[in-house]
């Protein structure tokens, strides 16, 4: 019997335990061969999806328009360090700043994303819920990260 490859893999979309992701965030995307797309957990799958849909766009957009993962981690780091700080409140994403190096890209992931989720029947109010719930961490947390700016 021969074995024929259809085709290689370009994206791997897992969902993960929160406290697993790379830094505090709900979605993210990886290069490599394949793309790693990581999830938080949710008990609504609709949310899970919704989350995926948004990093894959913002991935592509971001690839197209030279914007490394690098510059992201390092700037929605450095958000995060200043929420710690009292500088942002707990509802604000990284991705809206001004100063992001990925903004429009975030942007218009975020507004097709809202499409999809009215397409969904999802409450974007209940989404927005539920992830601000996961990202929202214990004080103590918030100021190891100011201590040791890793």
């Amino acid at each position: 019997m021969v074995r024929r490859r259809i085709g290689r893999v370009k994206f791997v979309v897992s969902e993960v335990p929160h406290r697993k992701q790379r830094y505090e965030t709900v979605g993210d995307w990886i290069p490599g061969k394949p793309v790693a797309v990581r999830v938080s957990k949710m008990k609504d799958e609709r949310y899970v999806f919704l989350v995926a849909l948004h990093e894959l766009i913002e991935y592509e957009l971001c690839r197209m328009k030279g914007i490394t993962d690098e510059r992201v981690v390092e700037f929605d780091k450095k958000f995060e360090r200043e929420r710690s700080m009292g500088l942002h409140e707990k509802w604000e994403e990284p991705g809206d700043d001004s100063r992001a190096p990925y903004r429009r890209e975030h942007q218009f992931a975020t507004m097709i994303e809202g499409m999809v989720a009215q397409k969904l029947a999802v409450r974007w109010p209940d989404y927005e819920k539920t992830v601000i719930a996961l990202t929202a961490r214990p004080k103590f947390v918030a100021k190891q990260m100011v201590t040791n700016r890793n």
